[in-house]
């Protein structure tokens, strides 16, 4: 047996063993239902408001630099008939495509108020819940739907993932997930690799960084053109120090889908992190094209172009994050000290940096530098 076999051999002994001998939020494929959610007959809706609606989706339908139009008639749908669910979840997707996050949030829930048992409200308002930093909200949502269809791979897919971002204590729970998934993929190719891709991120987060290579390299042989697959193999090679192999791992995701952001973005990383500025500023100008809406990726763009002598550009995308995410520390923190240490404006930097304080804990590990740079500029 290859090592590959017996990893994947161990792994779904392990899923297959803890299936039933663990307790969960959300039970195993397989188990019944515990709260089957039922869909809500609605009235018709008035022809004032389906042709609102109307109006909204065919705006949509011209493309995302249109949504912020579509918002009034999506409005005006929900105003007339405030239980046109799709209306409501149609305004959450134009707020999440304009960085809106705590404005999706509420859009999705009106619909699920409305219309419990729409599946794809509830995919989208985990998400928004995710993006608007509510990952434990979006672990009970998940959790919920799973009770009531605890075969939904998809829906499990995304419970694995929040469980693996909400930190340390919530990564074995991840892990089992993961394993779940895998267990549950069988002959589906698709989800097989879905579910080595999610184990695979929870062993990085573990940081065992060889499990995790491990696991992304049976995704790769089962799909050799997965983006995301390659740039997590990217991911780990770069936290083992391997940026070279990182960089062609990233360039290959690219490669098979030009579209894929956080392929840039890790492009970005490196070539950052070997001081080419104006490479890494050309790779996020087109991540920050492909998704406006990521604060993260225009306060990298900020920092690429800083480091590029465009400070004006580096400006712009700070503040195009902001826009995104009002108190985003990173953004706030980055524009105190342009203000500070190229534009030698100390009242905005003095402004910028004590709003930076306020937005963070006491353990952020900028925290010292902004409160010494606040001391100098007394």
């Amino acid at each position: 047996m290859t090592s590959s076999a017996r990893f994947q051999a161990a792994v779904l002994a392990a899923a297959l063993a803890q299936v039933g001998a663990c307790a969960h939020k959300a039970p195993a494929p397989g188990s019944a239902a515990v709260n089957p959610i039922a869909p809500v007959a609605l009235p018709k809706t008035s022809p004032e408001a389906q042709a609102a609606f109307d109006e909204g989706v065919r705006i949509m339908r011209t493309g995302r630099k249109h949504y912020k139009e579509a918002r009034q008639p999506l409005a005006r749908a929900t105003q007339l008939d405030g239980r046109l669910f799709e209306a409501w979840h149609d305004l959450g997707v134009v707020e999440t495509a304009l960085g809106n996050f705590d404005a999706a949030v509420d859009d999705f829930k009106r619909a699920l108020d409305i219309q419990p048992g729409a599946r794809l409200t509830v995919l989208a308002y985990g998400e928004s819940l995710r993006r608007a930093h509510s990952g434990k909200k979006a672990g009970e949502v998940y959790a919920r739907w799973l009770n009531a269809d605890p075969n939904d791979f998809d829906m499990r897919a995304r419970y694995s993932q929040v469980l693996r971002e909400a930190g340390p204590d919530s990564l074995d729970e991840s892990l089992e997930q993961a394993r779940l998934l895998l267990a549950e993929g069988g002959e589906n190719v698709a989800h097989t690799v879905i579910a080595y891709n999610a184990l695979a991120l929870t062993y990085y987060k573990m940081g065992k960084f060889e499990l995790a290579e491990t696991a992304l390299h049976k995704a790769a042989d089962l799909d050799p053109k997965s983006a995301f697959v390659w740039n997590n193999l990217g991911l780990v090679a770069f936290e083992r120090g391997h940026d070279q192999e990182a960089f062609l791992d990233y360039q290959k995701a690219s490669e098979l889908d030009p579209k894929y952001a956080q392929a840039r973005l890790n492009k970005a990383v490196v070539y950052l992190d070997c001081g080419d500025y104006k490479k890494a500023r050309i790779e996020l100008e087109k991540a920050v094209e492909i998704d406006p809406a990521d604060a993260e990726a225009q306060v990298a763009l900020g920092v690429a172009a800083r480091g590029d002598g465009k400070t004006d550009l580096a400006r712009k995308a700070y503040e195009r994050a902001l826009d995104i995410e009002p108190d985003y520390p990173p953004a706030l923190y980055d524009l105190g000290v342009l203000y500070m240490d190229f534009d030698k404006d100390p009242a905005k930097a003095k402004d910028f940096l004590n709003q930076y304080l306020q937005a963070v804990g006491k353990d952020d590990p900028r925290r010292a530098d902004a409160q010494s740079r606040l001391k100098e500029m007394k």
